[in-house]
């Protein structure tokens, strides 16, 4: 097989846009990946992308490392070290200019060159069909968004407040002026809450243009004077496959 302009321009200029830095193929997106996190910070996480299991049909068989630079591209034929019967997980196909279909295994440096690693889909059996490059990017694009989907509507079980000031903050309680009445007052007492101290709060009421955050036996901080030290949430609803894709940090 010739290895000089095996892939076509168009090809080329694909696949390097991909953005699929280093081997096993993850991205980190900006969602709350944690259980426990700042009301003003998003964490991040990584998620694979999906592949297919391949299974090598020799030993060493050749493989195809695409190269590209500003003003040249360049694909060197070079041996895989893999051995008859390996298992390589691969990720998209392509074809070449020949017609040969070869499948995406990995982005490696070879020569000091930074190169897309493709195995010719002659040398592997593959477990189930390996996707097309724009199938590919649509597939983790529907997966990126599920998983956001799926952090970002969690049910939020509590807040963990602190006051703000190394003066404390004052509590409040809520009272009626008589049984019979709808309106609830807010009054402020003498007692404070300690700087450095933290409790939990599951409601939040707004009264007239103030908040008031629950803490727990009848008592209530004013959300102006605490701030928000971290957040619990219910755990997210993804199906396994989703889960499986997940990278743990």
């Amino acid at each position: 097989m010739k290895t000089k302009n095996l892939f076509t321009s168009l090809a080329a200029a694909v696949m390097l846009s991909a953005g699929l830095a280093g081997a096993g193929m993850s991205a980190a997106e900006p969602v709350h990946a944690a259980t426990t996190q700042t009301s003003s910070k998003k964490g991040s996480i990584s998620f694979k992308r999906r592949s297919v299991s391949a299974t090598v049909n020799s030993d060493n068989p050749k493989v195809l490392a695409f190269s590209t630079t500003d003003t040249k591209q360049s694909t060197d034929s070079i041996d895989s070290g893999y051995t008859k019967g390996q298992t390589v997980q691969v990720y998209f196909s392509t074809t070449t200019v020949g017609g040969d279909i070869v499948y995406f295994v990995e982005n490696k440096t070879i020569n000091g060159k930074d190169s897309m690693i493709f195995i010719p889909a002659s040398e592997v059996t593959v477990s189930s069909k390996v996707p097309t490059y724009d199938e590919f990017q649509k597939q983790a694009q529907s997966d990126q968004k599920a998983i956001q989907d799926a952090y970002n509507n969690r049910a939020l079980k509590y807040i963990v407040v602190s006051p703000k000031s190394k003066k404390g903050a004052k509590i409040y309680y809520a009272y009626k002026k008589s049984a019979k009445a709808k309106k609830v007052y807010f009054k402020a007492t003498k007692k404070k809450i300690k700087y450095g101290k933290k409790y939990k709060s599951s409601m939040i009421v707004k009264n007239g243009k103030s908040r008031y955050a629950y803490i727990g036996k009848k008592r209530y901080l004013k959300t102006s004077t605490i701030k928000v030290v971290s957040a619990k949430y219910a755990p997210v609803q993804l199906s396994d496959d989703l889960k499986n894709l997940i990278v743990q940090n």
